[in-house]
């Protein structure tokens, strides 16, 4: 018995020794594969942390060669890797400025900059994007962050002098293309870049002499002859401007800037069989350029060409059906060719899109007398002097030139730099390019969708609180502060001024029901309507700071499309008789916008804290 006891006993001995054997190998198992676990990870660590330098290096390369979508893919993979990381916020941003993805570029380059305050390039971006946002102050800021890490940097110098150019600080600009010249004297931008300040700042032969140096730096630089031929044609120096505009065409056979110019010289010179040819040379080489069209049209109406002339007003309705000059001047054309139902349905157009628009008026009312309508003729020919009354002016004679198509309105209707500025920034860069200057648009107060009002508060990052107040803000439509034209449909402007036309019945001496009278009718352009009530609601309460600021907007832009003219742009325009004249001939009146600065003025007095009555 004992002895099989002991055998029980060894057995069970055993067998807990072979079970101990069993976990000792297991453990020794999870140790080798914890081992080879942390081998692997430091490994494919070791491995992610090279592959920072090999995306960097693949995403660079395909910025430089403009593969700018293919290199943000690759930038995305390393901002998911490496969040921390500055340069790929610094990176993307650049590729998404190429594509003109501003927003997408200015979050970039903000990342950039939280995670790299010191970042000189980061804050150069960003001014960069910021100035062609319009954010003008914002842009200057960062330029000088930027010149504060890395001074005398000449792309920033550049940029800033751009920036100041857009702002019409042209003795600002001036000064930083005179630091950048002391820096880099072989720049030839830099020298253009000043020549244009200095033209908008009445020193065309400082210009003209800055267009030298740049001449001489690089001979073949093309846009420093059709500058310097522009210039030479502001001071009436016709031969030389000619001399200019040929050499840019012969060192570019295709630039259709320099012919454009060169057919603007040839109206100035009488010559206007050779201005067609000079514009049918642009329209061969760029065949949707309305421009072209449009003063191509307006000289073959001049020379009696009128079916001509209305085969190319047609074109440039077909390319931009929202251009009113073009209406206007159609509705001209099918007066002496006595269509006159038709020139009145072009007159109505005109009218459609600006209703303000008195020489559209006093153009119908003509095509209506010609039909026997006089009661519609007289109607229209009283109202087209209610306007020119708004405005105290005395002169009539030359109305058909004040309102007709050399308004600095044409250019924002026909673009003309989008047609021909062949200058885009590379890369998002605005150094060393001959930008676009365009001022920051009006500040106007608005009344719109409210979800759109709390997007673009959320965006300015800046609420004007009595607007939040206001009784007609509801779930649908608000008041709000806006930079950029909004616009609301006809039916929604009928639909609110109903609304307010009904409180009004009730309570005819409540200020707010004018003001808002007055912005719906501003927002649809019917500016003599909108001065009225603004006007009404300023005499129930002499203190609205904002009816004086919309009121002075309102008649700042009235001014503006009726009466500004624009001496850079070579464009010319048809009078009644369908002859054409050129800028030499007009009347030059400076507008008088003492009202307008009285109405500001009043607005800050009353609320001087409120930055955007300042613009």
């Amino acid at each position: 018995m004992p002895v099989l006891m002991q055998g029980k006993e060894h057995a069970i001995g055993y067998h807990a020794y072979l079970k101990n054997q069993n976990i000792t190998t297991c453990t020794l198992k999870l140790i080798r594969y914890l081992f080879l676990s942390v081998l692997i990870f430091v490994s494919l660590f070791g491995k992610a942390q090279l592959n920072v330098d090999f995306f960097r290096k693949k995403g660079v390369d395909e910025l430089n060669s403009k593969k700018f979508t293919e290199a943000i893919q690759t930038f995305n993979i390393l901002v998911r890797g490496r969040p921390d990381l500055s340069e790929p916020y610094l990176l993307r941003g650049r590729a998404k400025l190429a594509l003109g993805d501003l927003k997408g570029a200015e979050f970039d380059f903000t990342r950039a900059i939280m995670n790299d305050n010191y970042n000189p390039e980061a804050y150069y971006y960003r001014g960069v994007v910021s100035s062609n946002l319009f954010d003008y102050f914002s842009a200057l800021e960062d330029f000088s962050k930027s010149l504060e890490r890395r001074p005398n940097n000449p792309n920033v110098l550049y940029s800033r002098g751009i920036t100041k150019i857009r702002m019409k600080n042209f003795e600002g600009a001036i000064s930083d293309f005179d630091t950048l010249i002391i820096y880099r004297p072989d720049i030839e931008q830099a020298y253009l870049s000043r020549a244009i300040a200095k033209a908008e700042n009445d020193d065309l032969q400082g210009a003209i002499q800055d267009c030298n140096k740049a001449i001489r730096l690089n001979i073949y630089y093309v846009d420093a002859f059709v500058k310097r031929g522009l210039f030479y044609k502001m001071m009436g120096e016709y031969q030389e401007a000619i001399r200019d505009f040929d050499q840019a065409i012969k060192l570019e056979a295709n630039n259709t800037l320099a012919y454009f110019y060169r057919a603007a010289l040839h109206i100035n010179l009488q010559d206007t069989m050779a201005a067609i040819l000079d514009f049918d040379r642009v329209l061969a080489l760029d065949p949707y350029n309305d421009l072209t069209y449009y003063n191509r049209g307006l000289i073959k109406a001049s020379r009696k060409e009128f079916r001509d002339a209305l085969t190319d007003m047609d074109m440039v309705l077909k390319i931009n059906p929202k251009n009113i000059f073009t209406w206007y001047n159609r509705g001209i054309i099918n007066l002496n060719l006595k269509e006159y139902n038709a020139s009145i349905d072009d007159f109505s157009e005109a009218i459609k899109l600006f209703p303000d628009f008195a020489a559209a008026y006093m153009g119908r009312a003509s095509a209506k007398q010609e039909l026997k309508d006089y009661q519609g003729a007289n109607e229209d020919y009283e109202y087209a002097i209610a306007i020119i009354n708004l405005l105290n002016d005395d002169d009539f004679s030359l109305l058909d030139q004040k309102y007709s198509a050399d308004s600095d309105y044409l250019k924002r209707i026909i673009e003309f730099e989008a047609d021909f500025n062949s200058y885009n920034i590379l890369e998002g860069r605005i150094q060393y390019q001959h930008v676009l200057i365009e001022l920051k648009p009006n500040v106007m107060i608005y009344y719109y969708p409210s979800e759109k009002v709390i997007l673009d508060e959320k965006k300015r990052g800046y609420v004007y609180e009595p607007l939040k107040e206001f009784k007609y803000n509801s779930d649908l439509f608000s008041l709000g502060i806006n930079s950029e034209k909004v616009s609301l449909s006809v039916a929604e402007a009928k639909m609110i001024s109903d609304q307010v036309d009904s409180i009004m019945y009730f309570n005819p001496f409540d200020a707010d029901n004018y003001f808002v009278k007055g912005i719906l009718n501003w927002m649809l352009m019917n500016y003599s309507e909108a001065y009225t009530s603004f006007s009404r609601a300023i005499e129930l309460n002499p203190d609205y700071f904002e009816a004086y600021f919309s009121r002075a907007t309102v008649l700042f832009e009235l001014i503006e499309l009726q009466y500004s003219f624009d001496y850079t742009e070579p464009t010319i325009f048809l009078s009644a008789d369908g002859s054409a004249l050129s800028q030499n001939e007009r009347e030059n009146k400076i507008p008088d916008f003492a009202s307008v600065i009285s109405d500001y003025d009043k607005a800050i007095k009353l609320n001087p804290n409120m930055y955007f009555a300042y613009f």
